[in-house]
């Protein structure tokens, strides 16, 4: 799969098309323009004939949304996406718009900026491949180890769980927070079977989720195999919650083991493959920043990469060395696809020393490339006040459930369709019992 996005531009006239819309597009190298459209009766036959992964359509030039949506409703059968800007005067049929299409990815209303429509319509697209890649079973070989970490091949692996990796080069960023609010939405309010790893020394889930300290994964460690791993497990509410050791010389022993040998049964990747035992929908891994094998492992074993970052300068430093080493750091047959990776802006106010679209133009400069954002979590101190309190921070913070269920409208589309049909078990993530103590 090629990394730029075919696209289909379309607008009533000539005059929209190519110098409204396209001067935006032939700029950035991120796009192919396949193909235009400049009045109705053109739009039909160039999309089918094209099959372009986005279009950008002009509402004005279709008779009507009962025309048009059909129309782009074939997207489907080629996996594209599409995003319709509205004249002012038609702004009341947005809803319209949004509600009736699967492939309708968003909906503008001019005026518009057409390098913020090219950055929407670029990361639906990603959002769309990343979608694909991670439904279908994965079956991929991992035959040798990261050059960072060492360790020697990694056995082969066939699975179809979503793997997710969530790290952040750069300290306070919030990466533990989310992953467990990540994987706690996913089990408790929406039932599906989750595993979270908390990697870090010490795991930041003890404190967060009200864990004891033991057991830990030092069980399986030690002595090899499933039963040991069951042994290890603890839980907080049915989520069920996997433990680094606490202390650093089970921690470096671990890290030692590992690097001999990935495919010695005590070692981490050993541990993350028996996980992995069809019992999950969904393994979330909260991993270190440090480069050893407690990174690089579940960075292998990931097919899904979220790096988290505030909107500073420093944490975009940060997320060019993640993406530097996702990229290129790894031994080229462990490398992560560029659908699997996405961007958690966490920690986002008016005062944010850069803008989501600076801080791509950033990393664009930098690497050459800038991972969709998955989701704007905004700051929030009540975050950190439920943490204090042993509470789950989505069940006290509505702006950060908010943006904990924007993560899974991309990580589990079919999920979030399925959760706006009416379950009355998912009205609203703060429609839960005070306390919520124990596990």
């Amino acid at each position: 799969m090629g990394d730029k996005v075919t696209l289909m531009l379309a607008g009533a006239g000539h005059e929209a098309v190519y110098y409204q819309m396209q001067p935006a597009f032939l700029t950035d190298e991120r796009f192919s323009v396949a193909t235009h459209a400049t009045q109705w009766s053109a739009f039909e036959p160039n999309l089918q004939q094209m099959q372009p992964d986005l279009v950008i359509v002009q509402a004005e030039i279709a008779p009507g949304p009962d025309v048009l949506l059909p129309v782009l409703s074939r997207l489907q059968a080629w996996n594209g996406v599409a995003i319709v800007i509205l004249p002012i005067a038609l702004k009341d049929m947005e809803g319209i718009y949004r509600a009736a299409s699967a492939v309708v990815r968003g909906v503008y209303i001019a005026p518009v900026s057409w390098v913020e429509v090219a950055q929407a319509g670029y990361s639906a697209v990603m959002t769309e491949r990343a979608r694909l890649t991670n439904t279908a079973p994965l079956q991929q070989v991992l035959a040798a180890s990261a050059s960072i970490g060492g360790g020697g091949a990694y056995p082969s692996m066939v699975t179809g769980t979503k793997r997710i990796a969530v790290i952040s080069h750069a300290g306070g960023a919030g990466c533990s927070t989310i992953a467990e609010n990540l994987a706690y939405v996913l089990k408790v309010q929406n039932s599906v079977q989750t595993l979270l790893l908390s990697l870090g020394l010490p795991p930041a889930a003890v404190p967060h989720l009200k864990l004891k300290i033991a057991p830990t994964v030092q069980e399986y460690l030690e002595r090899p195999g499933r039963a040991s791993l069951q042994a290890a497990l603890q839980s907080r509410e049915g989520l069920e919650v996997l433990l680094s050791p606490d202390t650093s010389a089970a921690y470096l022993k671990a890290d030692e083991t590992s690097r001999r040998d990935a495919r010695e049964p005590g070692s981490i990747y050993s541990m993350l493959l028996d996980c992995e035992n069809g019992r999950y929908a969904a393994i979330v891994m909260d991993i270190p920043s440090h480069e050893d094998t407690w990174t690089i492992h579940p960075l292998v074993f990931a097919n899904t990469i979220l790096i988290v970052a505030r909107p500073t300068l420093a944490d975009c430093s940060a997320v060019r060395h993640t993406l530097n080493l996702l990229l290129y750091g790894l031994r080229e047959e462990n490398r992560k696809p560029k659908e699997s990776i996405f961007l958690v802006l966490n920690q986002a106010s008016e005062r944010s020393g850069l803008t989501p679209r600076s801080i791509q133009e950033t990393l664009l400069d930098a690497v050459g490339w800038a991972p969709p954002i998955a989701a704007i979590i905004p700051y929030d101190p009540a975050v950190t006040q439920a943490q204090d309190s042993f509470l789950i921070p989505v069940t006290r913070s509505e702006p950060f459930a908010k943006g904990i269920q924007s993560l899974i409208q991309v990580l589990f589309p079919n999920l979030s369709r399925t959760m706006g049909q009416g379950n009355a078990s998912n009205k609203s993530v703060l429609r839960l019992p005070r306390i919520r103590i124990g596990g």
